[in-house]
């Protein structure tokens, strides 16, 4: 029997099975295919980390109600290993719960699979308590992102589940915004920027800048990881590092002869909900911007310093490629940027101005040269600029924060050094506070709008740079209570994370999984989250598992590459 999705009406899928007969029958609303059977998930009034904890780690769970004492049995024997007393009640305006309990068994730290059961309320899923449970995340997160691979096939198993597309957009990218329209540049490879097919270099570089960040500060425990990719173990790179060149080809390709760098590759409009070589429609090349070509001499000369250890020559090739890229900067000061009309002409947003870029570009330029005239930009332009919680595309100052202060590269003015250090500190307490404080562990607290998951999980990164600084278990803490959040801790008591933990996003707006012939979605796919629709729900309380919902059911890949970072930061060390 064949599985397959159809769109139905304009915010609706529905999964469809066609026996032999040509009969289309339907799963009933709220149950899945699984195993070519219709199940409906349990609903678990416990809401837990549905992947894992860290045996020595802070473990939390959220539940409603009951008497407050808690037990953790074992699932092997149904024994009960540990008793504890929750939290009085607390009250969520979020999600209008006045009878909210927080159990903390951070003490427990036993091996194994285990539920938590509440008393006079109910029981959690099943969670595994084990020291590698954040790396079966970086593995389903990074097989997401090879899942959105574009100029290439792809073809993988997860679970028993097979998941391809042939090859597309080979025909990227046609140059009518430079007076060319029979002619092509050709910007092949590169992530799909999310659940459309369209790719672009500020959010592509944003993407890139947190996987590259994760693997400076983390690279014992990333450099160990086999990744289920066609390069696994080839030419002398790791795995993970052969991911981010696939989208480095990308970047290298949109740069023009005199080192400006195009914004984007897209069609007119969005395409239809189908799989990535249907989408024939024509794609071009936008305008290059003064933020776009900010963004790529910045993760290019970042990325200079890391390939260099493994292939010295593509070093030398990105190290050339960002030079220029920065050369066209300081030979164009003011702002070069589209007009409304040309922007209408491509899809998507991530239009924005490029102070923040500049800033970016001048630290990553400094720290892989040593040009004195980047830093003094650097620190003449970026004295001031704070770290916010909730930092995004754009605001990516912070990512030249990060580099500027992590840097052992000497000739840093103190009073910067020491002003940057204090905002940063300054943003990671108002984190680990709200982490801690909230009762499902949200460090955003109740920030509600597109793409929060994302947001939330890249504070991790906030987190992380200054315990690279300043070492404080706290520090970890707050970065554990993302992971949970994410993975089920929840007002949902879902994964939010596509193939990972209890009752997962099923229908992520997302062309391959609606288009294609199985019924699962493609895994490792975070999506964007709840948020205020303006439709008299509360914010917290909004998110819908539909195909159609591209606000709050949306995947995108530097929502992904943040989560990665997060859990990159909680693998063991080899």
């Amino acid at each position: 029997m064949t599985w397959y999705r159809f769109p139905i009406g304009a915010s609706l899928l529905c999964l469809l099975a066609c026996d032999p007969g040509g009969t289309r029958v339907s799963c009933a609303t709220g149950e899945r295919i699984v195993g070519g059977e219709c199940i409906k998930p349990v609903a678990h009034p416990v809401h837990v980390n549905t992947v894992g904890y860290l045996p020595d780690g802070i473990k939390r769970a959220t539940y409603r109600g009951g008497t407050g004492k808690f037990q953790i049995v074992r699932v092997a024997d149904e024994e009960v290993v540990y008793e504890g007393v929750a939290s009085e009640l607390i009250s969520s305006a979020e999600t209008a719960e006045s009878d909210l309990r927080v159990a903390d068994f951070s003490e427990f730290a036993e091996m194994g699979e285990f539920r938590l059961r509440a008393e006079d309320s109910g029981e959690s899923p099943p969670f595994r308590i084990g020291p590698d449970v954040a790396e079966e995340v970086v593995r389903v997160l990074m097989l997401g992102m090879y899942g959105q691979r574009c100029g290439t096939s792809v073809d993988f198993e997860y679970q028993g589940t097979t998941f391809s597309h042939d090859t597309c957009h080979l025909e990227d990218a046609w140059l009518n915004e430079y007076g060319a329209p029979e002619e092509k540049q050709v910007t092949l490879y590169g992530w799909h920027d999310a659940g459309d097919y369209g790719k672009y270099v500020n959010n592509g570089a944003l993407t890139l800048a947190n996987m590259l960040f994760a693997w400076i500060q983390y690279e014992p425990a990333l450099s160990a990881l086999e990744l289920d990719i066609p390069e696994s173990g080839q030419g002398g790179l790791p795995d993970y590092l052969h991911e981010c060149k696939f989208q480095l080809d990308w970047l290298l390709s949109m740069q023009r002869e005199d080192g400006g760098v195009a914004d984007r590759v897209t069609t007119r409009s969005f395409d239809a909900m189908v799989r990535p070589e249907a989408s024939t429609n024509p794609r071009f090349l936008a305008p290059v911007t003064t933020t776009a070509t900010a963004d790529f001499a910045a993760v290019v000369a970042q990325a200079a310093r890391v390939f260099e250890p493994f292939d010295a020559e593509l070093a030398e090739t990105y190290r050339n490629a960002a030079k220029k890229a920065w050369d066209y900067l300081v030979d164009n000061p003011t702002e070069i940027n589209t007009s409304n009309e040309v922007r209408a002409r491509f899809t998507g947003g991530y239009w924005s101005s490029d102070a923040d870029d500049r800033l970016w570009a001048a630290a990553e330029i400094w720290e892989t040269f040593g040009d004195a005239d980047a830093l003094a930009y650097f620190e003449k332009n970026g004295t001031n600029v704070t770290v916010p919680v909730n930092w995004d595309w754009p605001q990516l100052a912070s990512l030249g924060v990060f580099t500027y202060l992590l840097s052992e590269r000497p000739g840093r003015d103190p009073a910067v050094v020491e002003r940057l250090t204090g905002a940063l500190r300054s943003s990671v307490t108002a984190i680990v506070n709200q982490a801690m404080q909230h009762p499902y562990g949200r460090a955003v607290g109740d920030m509600y709008y597109w793409g929060i998951n994302g947001v939330l999980a890249r504070t991790t990164l906030n987190v992380g740079v200054l315990s690279a600084l300043e070492p404080d278990p706290k520090l970890r803490d707050a970065i554990i209570l993302q992971f949970d959040h994410l993975l089920g801790r929840n007002y949902y008591g879902r994964s939010y994370v596509t193939g990972l933990g209890h009752d997962p996003p099923y229908y992520p707006h997302h062309r391959p999984s609606a288009a294609d012939s199985v019924p699962e979605p493609w895994p490792g796919l975070l999506i964007g989250g709840p948020l205020n629709k303006n439709n008299g729900m509360l914010p917290a309380t909004t998110w819908s598992d539909s195909a159609g919902d591209f606000e709050s059911n949306e995947v995108a890949i530097n929502w992904n590459a943040a989560m990665i970072y997060a859990a990159a930061a909680l693998l063991p060390a080899p």
